[in-house]
């Protein structure tokens, strides 16, 4: 009975029952994504665990694991603009202008890609802007040292 009242509400009566519902508001090609290669979310959990132990690894003064495990998420494209920026924030502390400047644009490039989930996407799209300006002023740091 629940379950029937619940299909109900969230597919609509005339709704037949083999079509999805349209609760989440994905769209057929983000739903046929979903569990395959090509899902952005894929390995999330794993990742945010990753992003998590680097975290640590930074508080704790292991910075060389922290940049092995940001690299990672970079590498797997996660959807989120923490590892990105804390990459970029450690490459520059280490005044490695190169390096931050090829994760922050691995950033803009997957924002550009309309791989990411749209929750995702809003969250880059508002965070541009920021890694831009990042942009510049690591260009401007390797101009200003040839």
């Amino acid at each position: 009975m629940v379950f029937r009242r619940l299909r109900d509400i969230f597919s609509g009566p005339d709704r037949p029952t083999d079509e999805p519902s349209p609760l989440y508001g994905l769209e057929d090609e983000e739903r046929a994504r979903i569990g395959t290669e090509e899902d952005p979310l894929r390995n999330f959990e794993a990742a945010m665990q990753r992003n998590e132990e680097a975290e640590l690894a930074v508080s704790n003064g292991d910075t060389e694991r922290a940049i092995n495990l940001y690299e990672i998420s970079i590498r797997e494209e996660f959807v989120g603009s923490h590892p990105y920026e804390r990459l970029a924030s450690v490459y520059e502390s280490r005044h490695n202008p190169t390096e931050a400047l090829r994760v922050c644009e691995a950033f803009t490039d997957l924002a550009a890609s309309g791989k990411m989930p749209r929750g995702a996407q809003r969250s880059a799209d508002r965070k541009l802007p920021e890694f831009e300006a990042r942009i510049q002023r690591c260009r401007r740091s390797l101009d200003e040292g040839r």
